[in-house]
């Protein structure tokens, strides 16, 4: 017997948010251009048929959206087969019903079941299209977050040993030149790095961010001393909210290496941190030279955040570079959950 888990797609049957307004709108309007494509279709224009047509689909559609979003809750407990036919199920109740209600209201006696059973056939065809819809959209979204998730898995991959390397090259300068530094060091990068891996997923809370970059700039404080000077500027709404990780961490390393440690005379970082309950700003301003560093390394860390962001939030998410003679400034600006 096969034990492997089985993928999001194939455990459960998921239903979009048919209550939110923008879903309700589309799901009205398409029906309604359904009924006035079916009128345009007979032999003749009829208003009032049209006006009956019309009040039966919209209130089977109204209902239907109604039942689909009582049972969104229930659906990721049961199997994918076992949602879909509860799904289809209570479709087609609210069809049935909506259309003996309506033939009674109207007259009675011409209630014809061989008539109603013309329209419950064509509702359970429908209805059997929607929900198979409903179910190749996830699976094309689960395939599509499985890719995400493992092209960030990736990139997570490639920085972090990167971090590491140059964490590990502090150290080795600290050993020669101060031995009792270099120990605490490689305690502290031995804290930073166990509760990075703990993280499993691609966001950490931003509090830990933070954390990590602190103990990042305690190991280089150590070994460029006066050279390196970080002013803070924080301004936090929630520390809890995620942010990717390692999305702060490489563009303070950029600044430190390429714009201090590359100085004779070292230099400042500015480090902002500004959240409003709407949106997360990270950002990190060095100083440019005399020697005139053209920020080239800047590539590697500043790259694979970009692509982490495009690739986590879409258009939703921005990174901007501000650099003028004086100043070298990457500007983060997160959507918050």
């Amino acid at each position: 017997m096969n034990n492997a888990p089985q993928g999001p797609a194939q455990q459960r049957f998921i239903i979009p948010d048919l209550c939110a307004s923008t879903a309700l709108f589309f799901l009205i309007l398409v029906s309604e251009l359904c009924v006035l494509a079916w009128q345009l279709a007979g032999q003749s224009f009829n208003w009032p048929q049209l006006g009956y047509r019309s009040i039966a689909v919209q209130w089977i559609v109204l209902l239907s959206a109604s039942a689909l979003c009582r049972l969104r809750a229930w659906l990721p407990s049961w199997s994918r087969r076992a949602g879909w036919l509860i799904s289809f199920a209570a479709l087609q109740l609210i069809g049935l019903g909506v259309l003996v209600i309506g033939q009674v209201v109207i007259d009675a006696s011409a209630l014809r079941w061989s008539g109603i059973a013309q329209q419950s056939l064509a509702i359970a065809i429908i209805s059997a299209m929607v929900l198979r819809f409903f179910q190749l959209q996830q699976l094309v979204i689960d395939q599509s977050q499985a890719e995400i998730s493992s092209r960030m898995d990736a990139l997570q991959a490639r920085i972090k040993p990167h971090f590491l390397f140059n964490s590990l090259n502090t150290i080795a300068e600290l050993v020669v030149t101060r031995p009792m530094a270099a120990e605490q060091a490689i305690e502290n990068l031995s804290s930073l790095f166990r509760a990075n891996l703990k993280t499993t997923s691609n966001f950490s809370p931003l509090a830990q961010e933070l954390e990590l970059v602190r103990g990042y700039l305690e190991l280089e404080q150590w070994r460029l001393a006066d050279r390196l000077t970080v002013i803070w500027q924080e301004s936090l709404h929630d520390p809890s909210w995620p942010v990717p990780v390692l999305c702060l961490q490489p563009l303070v390393e950029n600044a430190v290496v390429h714009g201090v440690a590359s100085q004779a005379a070292g230099g400042e970082i500015r480090i902002a941190v500004l959240q409003t309950p709407r949106i997360t700003t990270l950002s990190v301003a060095n100083a440019i030279g005399a020697e005139g560093d053209d920020h080239a390394g800047h590539g590697v860390g500043l790259d694979n955040v970009q692509r982490r962001l495009r690739g986590l939030y879409g258009d939703r998410a921005r990174c901007r570079i501000e650099r003028t003679e004086h100043q070298y400034r990457v500007i983060l600006t997160l959507p918050n959950p």
